[in-house]
């Protein structure tokens, strides 16, 4: 995977234009070290699960996009979902519905 285009339900400012997709490009290693994991794997008595670190995943948005935080801040929850997904499908988690570029 090379990178995915999220369509945006609605647009956003970023750069002083109107965006109506996110092109976000996969994670580097560094990217990886510098920012951490987008989740965190909970084990214990049993039960194990996943905690979603929504700042990290905003902090990855803002990278692979290339677009500020205060945009990040504009997306409904609905585009951040979607955000979201993305960036968890490159650590090979997620379920979204994404265009490869």
């Amino acid at each position: 995977m090379s990178g995915v285009t999220i369509a945006l339900a609605k647009s956003i400012q970023a750069h002083d234009k109107d965006l109506a997709e996110l092109v976000m490009r996969e994670p580097s290693v560094k990217d990886t070290m510098e920012l951490g994991q987008p989740f965190l794997i909970i084990v214990g008595d049993g039960d194990t699960g996943i905690r979603i670190q929504q700042k990290v995943v905003g902090q990855y948005i803002v990278r692979l996009a290339g677009i500020p935080m205060s945009s990040v801040h504009q997306l409904t929850l609905q585009d951040f979902s979607k955000a979201q997904a993305a960036v968890l499908s490159f650590f090979g988690a997620g379920d979204a519905e994404l265009s490869s570029n």
